[in-house]
């Protein structure tokens, strides 16, 4: 991943198609009107960015390859190599990369809202808002905080 567009464009691909088609189910069983299609995609980037904020360790410890999400134009910033992040001595960088991370994430954070205050079946809007909620829960748990790099920080 090597801008923010690819990182965009990646988790449109694996969360924001998912998104789309709930919005399309929740509409075709009569219960909700169709959601504009950048509402739901929204939903979806919030969940998938905040899950690969959340698993930097995890991603870059797999073996026999690491995975790399985290979009080049971001880090690179801050560092020559992603894994870099994980040692003690790039902490500052790290947590700042992290926040840049975290920064570009809760930009979805108001369309999530939208979409979810349009709905109006509470079976609907529970299976919508808690997933949310644990997100936006998990970001704050994350934001300034070096122990994404030691080990997954969750609620």
């Amino acid at each position: 991943v090597e801008t923010v567009d690819d990182y965009d464009e990646y988790c449109h691909y694996v969360a924001g198609l998912v998104g789309l088609g709930l919005s399309k189910l929740f509409h075709a069983s009569g219960s909700e009107d169709l959601a504009p299609d950048y509402l739901s995609n929204s939903m979806g980037l919030f969940l998938q960015k905040t899950n690969i904020i959340r698993d930097y360790l995890e991603d870059i410890n797999e073996i026999p390859k690491s995975r790399m999400f985290w979009p080049r134009q971001v880090w690179s910033k801050y560092v020559n190599k992603l894994e870099d992040f994980k040692y003690e001595e790039n902490s500052v960088k790290a947590v700042q990369c992290l926040n840049d991370m975290v920064t570009n994430a809760l930009l979805h954070a108001e369309d999530c809202l939208k979409y979810m205050s349009a709905l109006r079946d509470m079976s609907i809007f529970r299976f919508c808002a808690i997933p949310q909620i644990m997100a936006i829960g998990t970001l704050a748990l994350c934001y300034n905080n070096f122990e994404v790099f030691r080990g997954v920080v969750k609620m």
